[in-house]
């Protein structure tokens, strides 16, 4: 985060100026974007609603204002905004706003929706957070070996995929054998 600050200082700057002069929604989302970035939630957040004011069905900054919200675990402010996203493009962010929707979901409660959400999500795009993310809804519905199932899959994508793949799953990859080593043997 420090080192992000540092090295963006003069582009949020920039950012700023442009947002203040300018001062279109494009400006707002840009600055809100930055400023989230690195870890400036709060001036992020007035920067979308800005953007908001301006444009109220801005796409990008209803993703934006919904990552923030998510970041202090307002699920129940994040969802509609999500929702709207979607409603819209539903294929927007290639599958990280969908993905979002699924996590709201699952911290508001909903989890037979979050499991129908994911379910589908999960057919068009198979990440291994979205794969440990079902595969522990599989779990907690008693379903242990199509959970198992899942994350050995996911381990065996990730272990035959390019090295920046594999690093970039490394999380993913960790919790999936953590999750394997807790869930009991095939009832065969």
């Amino acid at each position: 985060g420090l080192l992000k600050r540092l090295t963006r200082g003069k582009e949020l700057q920039r950012l700023k100026i442009e947002a203040r002069q300018i001062g279109n929604s494009h400006q707002l989302v840009q600055l809100g974007d930055a400023e989230r970035e690195v870890g400036q939630y709060e001036p992020a957040a007035g920067s979308y609603f800005k953007a908001l004011e301006k444009e109220p069905n801005n796409i990008q900054a209803l993703w934006g204002l919904a990552q923030v919200e998510m970041h202090w675990k307002q699920f129940d402010k994040a969802r509609p905004r999500i929702e709207a996203v979607l409603a819209v493009d539903p294929q927007y962010k290639f599958g990280d706003v969908s993905l979002a929707l699924g996590k709201c979901l699952i911290e508001l409660g909903e989890e037979d929706k979050a499991y129908q959400h994911l379910a589908q999500h999960l057919k068009r795009w198979k990440t291994p957070e979205s794969q440990v993310i079902f595969a522990e809804l599989l779990a907690a519905r008693g379903e242990t070996d199509a959970a198992r199932d899942m994350l050995e899959g996911m381990l065996l994508e990730v272990s035959g995929g390019p090295k920046f793949f594999r690093r970039q799953s490394a999380r993913w990859v960790r919790q999936a054998k953590r999750m394997l080593a807790k869930l009991p043997r095939r009832t065969s």
